[in-house]
């Protein structure tokens, strides 16, 4: 059943507020106080006493140290920053730029929404964060004020400066891009916090960098596309590039239009309302090639709703010209604005969309009452997610209230969540919208120090302080120690008998007292252990006195030099696969028509050899059902690159649902798009995004206009009925296409086909199915005629439904 593109949204697509707030700015973070007469340059905030704050960001992904923000409607319902800092809500008033301060909170007050406030239709809110020098949560503690009015000036027309450390670095000219272990460059030769300049001169193709930053493409002076890592050098331009924060600098103020210039080591980008129209240009170009070339590869899209978008698109950009021309800026930019949304619209609905297929969002809940679980799912369901992480275990503590915590002498339950059971209400409200809940549970990763008030390991190593893993350089230290790697990280040692069964009592806790689809493991891995010599874990007195009984030597005194060394390695692995064993097995027991799924790191040889997690093994072995790879890349080609290699590793011996971190990272929403996308051209059978938490309203519409517009259902649910509605989808598409993309005479062949799978199918025969599905695709590539972007399409999928229809057999 296809989404109707005219229901009301549950995610708001254009602000109400003025035309100066739809775009994000930023300067660097930490900027401090001014007095009115020493006003900051670019986007600020004057108090009533006339004292001037600068923004750092206007609609942040998530909120970095020291950073004072300001977050619009088209962000999303609410701010979903911590408690850490501090919020002011603001209500628009009749004056253009001028706001009623409606509430203020902060850490330093004793009131109870120091973040995640609700943005008003009407307004918007200024937050704060820790860390910066200032601390610029003392603006908001000392001069906002309840009832007082607040200006936010320079928001749309302006420009802004920043320091390039570096143009076209090598080893020898920019020695802060080496990195001292090893004397050679970083990727790219670009450092970390540090903003690069590449160009033609440089003689390089690409930039070479890695995936930790931010790229724009500037030809002619002016931004013309943006990203992320490795991009292409243009032969008439140049590629600015910025690691950490200053990318986070670059993806704020550099966007779509930007004017460029370079002086000495200065950097200014300007932005005006040439950019607004540029923007809207370019958005509504993409959009009509989008709708071009799908019609030439006889994609299934949505036709009508693109260009009706498009139309719309248009006339409002004529309108922005003709207001630009009155010399009208603020109605130019509004209506350029008004244009780009429609223009990104129209491109949504060019987006594949299938009908079969997982689609995962990963929800770390905050959500206090059942009423605030019904919005948070009715936001995701109109995103057209079908299954839902949820964090069910995390920090040491369950969401709901555990009768096996409170055995073992633990907090039975997370504290801001006692006097109902979240779980419940989430399970109730997830399945009264055909969403599958899959609870997420941390398993060795037990206790964080920043979320804890007192700094400490967290409730179940504050019972059990003999649980801790214990890190190489802490070895003789009282009490559990954080990781080195994973800064304030605390675990509990793989090896342990007690905490191993603790964690199997939570998760048969979780599996017969709940209705779940599945179950879902994270951190199933040891810490972070290289380098070895300080970050190896464990050496608990536990595993020591343990690995020494099986081979007789203390792995303390062990050096990879030390023939035992490879062993030692094994036995960790060993701990973590026997685990996962465990857990297949209670799984089986007790709920074998549930799904065991776990998050795992991309390149199984880097996972094994730093965290001990031998997954491919766990396939081989079949102890789970669905892989989740955490691929963190910033581009469509690098998520692309990392499914292929778990699919590689995975074989079609189980789904695999790639992990992409868009939302996380603050991705713009045409790269979430096109990195679902990719995953799914990859041979991944669906896409998960991390997470819920960081999710945008545009990008929130960008699913549900585009990649997921259409209704699915999961794979791992029912394979067989996947393969047959899948299959079913596909002999519609290629009756749609016959003659235009593919020869009747090969349509014929190819729908008889598919109707002889369907059939095998419906009997109960899927491995005669998979056989079918194979001749299928050699009707394809034996035929020279079909449309090459429908061919390549066709293969994907009938060696998707191959690989459902074959797993279907070997249960």
């Amino acid at each position: 059943m296809r989404r109707s593109i005219t229901h009301q949204r549950r995610w708001p697509l254009v602000t109400t507020l003025a035309a100066a707030l739809l775009v994000p700015l930023a300067s660097a973070p930490g900027s401090a106080l001014a007095a009115p007469g020493d006003a900051p340059a670019g986007p600020r905030a004057v108090a009533a006493d006339g004292t001037v704050q600068a923004l750092d960001a206007i609609n942040p992904s998530s909120r970095t140290a020291g950073m004072f923000a300001l977050y619009t409607p088209e962000f999303g319902p609410s701010t979903k920053t911590n408690q850490f800092g501090g919020e002011a809500v603001l209500q628009e008033t009749a004056t253009a730029g001028t706001y009623k301060v409606l509430d203020v909170c902060t850490v330093f007050t004793s009131c109870a929404n120091k973040g995640d406030n609700a943005i008003p239709r009407d307004g918007a809110v200024l937050s704060a964060s820790p860390g910066g020098t200032p601390d610029v949560r003392t603006f908001l503690r000392d001069h906002i004020h309840v009832g007082e009015l607040v200006i936010l000036d320079d928001l749309t027309v302006r420009s802004v400066s920043t320091t390039i450390d570096a143009t076209d670095p090598t080893a020898a000219s920019h020695p802060g891009g080496v990195d001292p272990a090893s004397g050679n460059c970083y990727p790219g030769c670009r450092g970390a916090e540090q903003l690069i300049v590449y160009t033609a001169a440089s003689g390089r193709p690409t930039t070479k960098t890695n995936d930790y930053g931010y790229e724009v493409t500037v030809v002619d002076g002016r931004v013309v596309s943006r990203g992320g890592n490795n991009r292409e050098i243009p032969a008439d331009g140049m590629v600015i590039s910025g690691h950490g924060g200053r990318g986070a600098w670059l993806s704020s103020n550099a966007v779509p239009g930007a004017k460029v210039a370079i002086e000495g080591s200065t950097l200014t980008v300007t932005i005006d309302e040439s950019t607004y129209m540029y923007g809207a240009e370019q958005a509504l170009t993409r959009a009509g090639d989008s709708l071009t070339a799908a019609g030439q590869s006889c994609l299934t899209i949505d036709n009508e709703g693109s260009a009706a978008a498009a139309a719309e698109a248009r006339s409002l950009l004529e309108q922005a010209a003709t207001a630009s021309e009155a010399g009208d800026v603020d109605a130019a930019v509004a209506l350029a604005e008004r244009a780009r949304e429609q223009a990104e619209l129209a491109w949504y609905r060019t987006a594949e969309s299938r009908p079969v297929e997982g689609r995962g969002m990963w929800v770390r809940p905050t959500e206090t009452t059942p009423a605030q679980i019904a919005k948070t799912l009715d936001q995701i369901d109109a995103a057209g997610v079908n299954m839902v992480f949820l964090e069910t275990v995390f920090q040491g503590y369950t969401i709901y209230p555990s009768a096996v915590a409170k055995d073992n002498g633990i907090t039975a339950q997370r504290p801001e969540m006692a006097g109902f059971d979240p779980l419940q209400v989430w399970i109730d409200e997830a399945h009264a919208r055909d969403i599958e809940l899959h609870p997420w549970v941390h398993t060795f990763f037990v206790g964080a120090q920043s979320v804890n008030e007192n700094g400490g390991a967290g409730p179940i190593l504050e019972a059990h302080p003999e649980w801790a893993a214990v890190e190489r350089e802490d070895v003789g230290k009282a009490g559990p120690q954080p990781s080195s790697q994973e800064e304030g990280y605390f675990f509990v040692d793989p090896a342990m008998p007690e905490p191993r069964a603790y964690m199997l009592s939570i998760y048969e806790e979780i599996l017969t007292k709940y209705d779940v689809e599945g179950l879902h493991l994270d951190y199933i891995r040891y810490p972070v252990s290289q380098p070895w010599q300080t970050a190896s874990f464990s050496y608990s007195d536990f595993s020591r006195d343990a690995f020494a009984a099986e081979f007789g030597k203390d792995p303390y005194t062990l050096t990879p030099a030390d023939p035992l060394w490879k062993s030692w390695d094994a036995w960790r692995e060993e701990n973590v696969t026997s685990f996962v064993s465990e857990v297949r097995e209670l799984q089986q027991k007790l709920a074998p028509e549930t799904q065991l799924s776990a998050a795992v790191f991309p390149d199984p040889a880097d996972g094994l050899a730093k965290k001990f997690q031998n997954w491919a093994d766990w396939v081989d072995k079949g102890y789970v059902d669905v892989l989740t790879g955490m691929s963190f890349g910033t581009s469509a080609a690098s998520v692309a690159r990392d499914t292929e290699l778990m699919r590689k590793s995975v074989g079609d011996e189980n789904l695999l649902y790639t992990a992409t971190y868009g939302p996380f990272r603050g991705s713009s929403p045409d790269v979430l798009v096109d990195q679902t996308q990719a995953v799914r051209d990859a041979h991944s059978d669906g896409a998960a995004l991390f997470a819920y938490n960081q999710l945008s309203a545009p990008q929130a519409t960008a699913l549900e206009e585009g990649v997921f517009r259409v209704e699915a259902t999961t794979p791992h649910s029912d394979l067989i009925a996947a393969s047959r509605e899948a299959g079913r989808w596909t002999a519609e598409n290629v009756e749609k296409a016959t003659g235009a993309c593919i020869p009747e005479k090969t349509a014929t062949k190819v729908q008889r086909e598919l109707d002889r799978a369907d059939r095998f199918l419906e009997k109960g025969k899927p491995a005669e199915a998979v056989k079918v599905y194979a001749k299928t695709a050699s009707l394809i590539s034996g035929s020279a005629e079909v449309q090459p972007e429908f061919a390549a399409r066709m293969l994907r999928d009938l060696a998707m439904y191959q690989r459902w229809s074959g797993q279907a057999a070997a249960k």
